[in-house]
């Protein structure tokens, strides 16, 4: 044991920013989301300090540059935002958690620390898993009788302690905790689904590229813990989206890895399909024979969507109470949108320009004009044209663009390189698609997964040969060479 601890030492004098990044990327997604940015903000000093000494400089790249030109934009904002404290606290919060993008682009040099950090990212990810499954079977057992509700164990894990900090801060916090839902370290279950989902195609690549049966049973397991820890949070549009992430893997990957994706599919679907059904009153619920159409709202499309389709299976179903609910949260959602839009394309300054940074000025206009007493847009496309207008939502379709295309442009000729590439593809793909149900830029602890992923784009480019896209041929072609490699990769 001491033997380890000096050579861990020596290691972490060597590089002592490399474990910090470790550090964080385990940590931050386990510690409450008040504390999570100030192990961040550690990190980088060190690894500041270690680069200052070493008379190197922390580069951004292109695509860092285009982020800072859309974070400068939501600093700006504030000029113009009626809801300027939030407006300034939102803004920091992206340019504090574009650091850990900083250290991955810097430090993640080889192949071995990209592996590494895939590997951090899904251990924080399963420990998330297993407290969400444990919230959520003992709720089950104390609500069916089998235990009693001191044994519950709390969901969110730091629901007492969040409530302390909350009162003490000068201003107001908004939370929506949920007892009958999982949330784990996170404070919300549909935030704990976003880290999920992230974390879900990483683990399958570690399990499809394991170096031994016994690596490949670990990766196989947290594969299980983290469909699980979906499961747990019984959000419909992340359940669902997880079945889609197996489903396009398994199709692109299918003639190498068929079989080991199977494998996969199979604790998925019992995990998740579960959860779905479970939303839907389908198990675990009490059926009535009495159907009751949601409430009408104040909006003709929105009702005439309910009463067509919604409305039209009610009437000749039983229903529950959960399904009641699921279909009042579909309703809801979809007044949002129509609201939003309606909003945004009703005022040319919103339109240009957006109300300023941060979710409040949203609030504020969705309460005010349309007695809609929500939070966000719960659709990230909408949330931020109506913030920073069709200005800002222009440079972040440009970022997203830009990391796609960093993916794109690489030459990944051989499998596991390909299993590399697509993964962390399929990862930002599967956040931003629960991103168009529910703003996925809410909390530190999401803001951090979106750079995390483009960190991961940029060091994953820099330490493998690339065809470089400058124009829109170069697009296709790279295009189709990206299709070309995925039917001739062999095992």
């Amino acid at each position: 044991m001491k033997e380890r601890i000096c050579a861990f030492k020596v290691k972490y004098k060597a590089n002592p920013s490399w474990f910090w990044l470790l550090a964080v990327l385990f940590l931050f997604p386990i510690l409450p989301e008040y504390i999570s940015p100030f192990v961040l903000f550690a990190g980088f000093i060190v690894f500041k300090r270690q680069w200052t000494r070493e008379g190197r400089k922390a580069k951004v790249g292109t695509l860092g540059k285009f982020e800072i030109t859309f974070m400068s934009l939501a600093l700006l904002s504030a000029l113009w935002s009626d809801s300027k404290l939030d407006t300034l606290g939102t803004a920091g919060l992206w340019w504090g958690m574009f650091l850990v993008q900083v250290m991955i682009y810097n430090l993640a040099n080889t192949r071995a620390k990209i592996d590494k950090l895939l590997k951090t990212i899904t251990v924080s990810a399963a420990a998330n898993g297993i407290l969400g499954t444990v919230q959520i079977l003992t709720h089950l057992l104390n609500k069916f009788g089998y235990i009693s509700e001191k044994l519950v164990v709390v969901t969110p894990f730091y629901k007492t302690l969040d409530n302390l900090v909350y009162t003490w801060l000068p201003f107001s916090i908004r939370t929506n905790t949920f007892d009958d839902r999982a949330s784990a370290f996170f404070s919300n279950p549909n935030l704990l689904c976003t880290y999920m989902l992230v974390a879900y195609p990483i683990s399958i690549y570690l399990f499809l590229n394991a170096k031994n049966k016994k690596h490949k049973w670990i990766y196989f397991l947290l594969n299980f813990i983290i469909s699980a820890g979906i499961s747990s949070t019984l959000t419909r549009a992340g359940c669902v989206i997880a079945l889609f992430g197996w489903l396009f893997m398994f199709i692109v990957l299918m003639k190498r890895h068929a079989k080991e994706l199977l494998t996969i599919f199979l604790p998925t679907v019992g995990v998740i399909v579960p959860s779905v059904l479970s939303r839907y009153g389908l198990i675990f619920a009490k059926k009535s024979e009495t159907p009751i159409l949601p409430p009408a709202t104040a909006n003709a499309v929105v009702d005439n969507i309910v009463n067509n389709f919604v409305g039209n299976y009610i009437a000749n179903n039983t229903y529950t109470e959960n399904f009641a609910n699921a279909v009042k949260s579909s309703v809801t959602h979809l007044e949002i949108w129509n609201s939003v839009w309606d909003y945004i394309t009703n005022n040319a300054n919103v339109f240009i320009f957006g109300l300023g940074f941060g979710c409040e000025s949203t609030g504020s206009f969705l309460l005010a004009e349309y007695n809609l007493n929500k939070p966000h847009a719960h659709n990230f496309i909408f949330e931020i044209w109506a913030e920073l207008g069709i200005a800002g939502l222009i440079i972040f379709a440009v970022i997203l663009l830009c990391t796609f295309g960093k993916l794109l442009e690489i030459n990944a000729n051989n499998g596991k390189k390909f299993d590399l590439v697509f993964c962390v593809f399929t990862s930002l793909m599967m956040l931003l698609l629960f991103g168009l149900t529910d703003y996925i830029f809410n909390s530190p602890k999401q803001i951090i997964l979106f750079m995390m992923l483009i960190g991961l784009s940029q060091a994953i480019s820099q330490c493998y040969d690339k065809t470089l896209i400058k124009t829109t041929d170069d697009f296709v072609k790279t295009t189709t060479k990206v299709f070309n490699e995925i039917v001739k990769l062999e095992k």
